[in-house]
């Protein structure tokens, strides 16, 4: 087995194994609500499907040839980059509510992974773009579907 065969089903383990503590860690959850659905609704739907996912990861891994001609490629500041984004938009959540840090945290997060070559004013018109618009539609869709209410922060 080939050193990117095998840190891929690590990675894939790894995601199948924090999926199953999600899971757990989520059955633990109140449900808060006696009527309709509670705050224990999404945490359950994301972990389970998340756990899924992982499961077809492994099952894809499995089913793809080995190719033992490719190392493995680190991206290493890109790991810490993103360990730095999601640090900062845990610690902004509350101050900034969800929407504000939310905006923050996908524009760094689209710059960290898009490549150079498609770094311009385009792109980044995009970006902003899109990160407005996801957070926005993500609010609405807690309040108005789940009639859950995602912390408002500073607005």
């Amino acid at each position: 087995m080939g050193t990117r065969k095998l840190a891929e089903y690590i990675i894939d383990l790894v995601l199948f194994l924090t999926g199953v503590a999600l899971v757990l860690a989520a059955q633990t959850i109140p449900p808060g609500s006696s009527i309709g659905i509670g705050g224990d609704f999404m945490p359950k739907v994301c972990s389970k499907l998340w756990v899924f996912l992982s499961v077809c990861l492994l099952l894809w891994e499995h089913s793809t040839p080995d190719d033992h001609v490719k190392g493995i490629t680190a991206h290493v500041k890109s790991w810490f980059a993103t360990l730095l984004a999601l640090t900062l938009y845990v610690a902004l959540l509350d101050p900034l509510g969800f929407i504000l840090s939310s905006i923050l945290y996908m524009f760094a997060q689209m710059c960290i992974f898009v490549p150079k070559e498609y770094r311009d004013k385009k792109h980044y018109l995009l970006f902003v773009v899109l990160s407005v618009i996801i957070p926005l539609g993500v609010d609405q869709l807690f309040e108005e579907v789940f009639s859950l209410i995602l912390p408002a922060g500073i607005l």
